[in-house]
Parts: C-alpha cells; sequence; structure tokens
C-alpha cells in the first residue's frame, strides 16, 4: 500500500511541477506583454502631451489674432456702415468728389496732358 501511495505522491508532484511550470510561463508572458503595452501607452501619452501642449499654444496665438481682427473691424464699422446717409447721398457726394479732383488735376496740368482736361 505504501509503494502505491508513493507512486501516486510521485505522480501528482509531477503533475503539479509541470502545471507549476506552465503558469510561471503564462504568467512571465502575460507580464511581458503587460509592460510593452505599458511602454507604449506611456510613449502615446508623450506624444499627446506635446500635441495637446503644442495646439494649445496655437489656439492661443489664433485667438489672439482673432481678437485683434475682430477690433479692427469693430473700429471700422462706423466708417464703413454707419455713415448716416442714404446710398444716393453717398453716390452723389462720390460725384462731386470725383468732380473736384478732375477740376484740381486740370488746373495742376496746364500743358492740357490729361484727356480730361480736353474737354
Amino acid at each position: 500500500d505504501f509503494k502505491r501511495t508513493f507512486k501516486t505522491t510521485q505522480q501528482m508532484e509531477s503533475s503539479a511541477a509541470a502545471e507549476h511550470v506552465e503558469l510561471e510561463r503564462a504568467i512571465k508572458a502575460d507580464i511581458a506583454g503587460k509592460e510593452t503595452k505599458k511602454t507604449l501607452d506611456e510613449q502615446e501619452l508623450t506624444l499627446t502631451t506635446t500635441g495637446i501642449e503644442s495646439n494649445t499654444a496655437s489656439l492661443i496665438s489664433n485667438t489672439r489674432e482673432m481678437d485683434d481682427a475682430l477690433m479692427a473691424l469693430e473700429a471700422l464699422h462706423p466708417t464703413c456702415v454707419d455713415t448716416g446717409m442714404s446710398y444716393q447721398e453717398r453716390v452723389d457726394k462720390r460725384n462731386e468728389e470725383l468732380a473736384a479732383l478732375k477740376k484740381a488735376l486740370c488746373i495742376l496740368d496746364p500743358e492740357g496732358v490729361e484727356k480730361t482736361c480736353e474737354e
């Protein structure tokens, strides 16, 4: 009976040792895979952080440019839009200015080189 128990115990120990080796290999492979994934995740985090910093700086720069453009537009708005004159009044005023400029050109061009002064 002792031989049978010894033989059974040896088989169980042999089986347990094989399972232990198999489990150890699986654990080592799992650890190696997780370490590789950790390394790749750290690299991705570094790239993402760098990209966020770059994009944030770009956003700040573009926001400043947009603010400057909006301020310039706001400064020009009264000059361009709020003249207080109707369209016809602006056309008449522009025509008067053109006539005055032509007259000044003719006065400054006594030799009559300009075609508009010949009329």
